[in-house]
């Protein structure tokens, strides 16, 4: 077989089951591993899919706009990917800061599961993370308000002066996607403005970006990746993405899918 037949069979079965491993890309082709791997740096380089620790799994066209009601409260099915890095950020909140929590479904996995105990002031622009929150009773939220969008939040002109008068501690902020040349970006040009005050007015700024969103990129950019004080991912990261990320001085947690608690 032709490398390029290989590789094209690849991406079909990655397309079809959602994940291949090198170990399987070693016996279907009879190749090496450096072979295999080679194979996945070149499919994942031509958008087709997203290595991981040991294989490569199948990722939507970055390109793809969310629903225009999307919200985060709509997803059924448990993301292991998001989960765990919704929990490792927990793990940075200390008590009585004030922290922003973004409207992403890493945020509302955040918002839900912050401790009961935990006295904080949270800033939010969301009515869902608003909600998850609201019956925490040692969490006083703040809620960023402005024209709402149909998913349910907010990020306009009067959002943007609200934020840039408090004094935020930590800021935990997620996008689209993040890239290495493109940094973190977003679908929407509106939200460019609000998530920059929002770091302006944070003194720490964390990103929370899942490996699903590693290594792409939207169409509107609103910070480098080195613009965080550090970033949130998890173990089926592209080990390229860690080193290279880490090359242009970034500082990068990785949360355990399947250990993170």
């Amino acid at each position: 077989m032709f490398m390029e037949e290989r590789q094209k069979d690849i991406v079909r079965r990655v397309n079809e089951s959602g994940r291949i491993l090198v170990s399987e890309i070693r016996e279907l082709y009879q190749v090496s591993a450096d072979c295999a791997r080679r194979d996945l740096r070149v499919l994942e380089s031509r958008g087709l899919l997203q290595r991981t620790h040991g294989g490569a799994i199948a990722i939507a066209p970055g390109g793809a706009f969310p629903s225009a009601t999307y919200n985060p409260i709509d997803v059924q099915e448990p993301r292991p990917d998001y989960l765990a890095v919704a929990r490792r950020a927990l793990k940075h909140i200390e008590a009585n800061e004030v922290i922003y929590i973004t409207t992403s479904l890493v945020g509302y996995y955040m918002a839900r599961d912050l401790p009961e105990d935990m006295p904080v002031t949270a800033l939010v622009n969301s009515v869902t993370i608003a909600e998850a929150l609201r019956k925490k009773m040692n969490v006083s939220v703040i809620l960023l308000g402005g024209e709402m969008s149909h998913r349910g939040h907010c990020h306009d002109f009067y959002t943007i002066q609200m934020v840039k008068g408090i004094r935020i501690d930590k800021a935990f902020l997620s996008h689209a996607a993040l890239s290495l040349d493109f940094g973190a970006s977003i679908h929407d040009s509106a939200g460019v403005a609000f998530g920059r005050a929002v770091m302006e007015s944070s003194s720490v700024n964390i990103g929370l970006y899942p490996s699903s969103k590693t290594g792409r990129h939207s169409v509107h950019s609103v910070c480098r990746m080195i613009d965080y004080d550090f970033v949130i991912t998890d173990s089926n990261v592209s080990e390229d993405f860690l080193v290279q990320g880490r090359e242009l001085g970034a500082v990068i947690e990785v949360a355990d899918v399947k250990g993170e608690e």
